[in-house]
């Protein structure tokens, strides 16, 4: 799926490749990843779990050739991110202390092509075509997610200390939807493992 969105990516003449240290404006919101590797309460641990074996049961009891017969939505988190009321501006003050860089344009591709958000409700940290999203409402955290074009040299970025970070300060765990894994985020050893399960 990363390889064929690339694909596309590159037949609009979006580039998804940045040399290292290169500053960065904008980065792709990609409709289909949208929480698709988020970030929530490690309290939620059990439901993800269950959730993750009914989506693959319900994966292989309608795939059809490379496709699928069907789709079924995530369930509603018990414990959602807005319930811990972690403050927009705390998140942000964390991610720019280790030094990431927040993204000024956040672009949006979807049915429609690739178009500005003008108005955007989440701000995105991160570099090489890769972004920790934050998503707010009253400067009150709703979601926190995370997307990539350029996996491959996530290692090289400061984003993995910043998963780590938000794992120590609000005891949060990230789960992968698609890849269904779930990954401890105060251990750096399982985000390495998990980075390198993407590449």
């Amino acid at each position: 799926m990363k390889k064929l969105i690339a694909l596309l990516l590159s037949l609009l003449g979006v580039s998804t490749t940045v040399k290292s240290g290169t500053p960065e404006k904008s980065i792709i919101l990609i409709e289909d990843n949208y929480l698709m590797v988020e970030f929530i309460s490690n309290k939620n641990i059990n439901f993800a779990k269950k959730e993750i074996k009914r989506i693959s049961k319900f994966g292989t009891d309608h795939q059809e050739g490379i496709g699928y017969s069907s789709i079924t939505e995530i369930k509603q988190i018990p414990i959602t991110t807005i319930e811990l009321n972690i403050s927009t501006e705390q998140v942000m003050k964390l991610l720019e202390s280790i030094g990431l860089v927040r993204y000024t344009k956040l672009m949006y591709f979807g049915m429609n092509g690739l178009t500005e958000i003008s108005n955007p409700q989440s701000i995105v940290y991160g570099e090489l075509k890769s972004g920790i999203f934050i998503e707010q409402k009253n400067n009150t955290v709703k979601h926190i997610w995370f997307d990539s074009q350029n996996w491959k040299e996530l290692k090289k970025t400061k984003i993995l200390d910043g998963f780590k970070l938000l794992g120590e300060n609000y005891d949060l765990i990230l789960v992968d939807w698609a890849s269904e894994q779930i990954v401890d985020l105060k251990s750096k050893s399982k985000i390495m493992q998990y980075i390198s399960s993407q590449q």
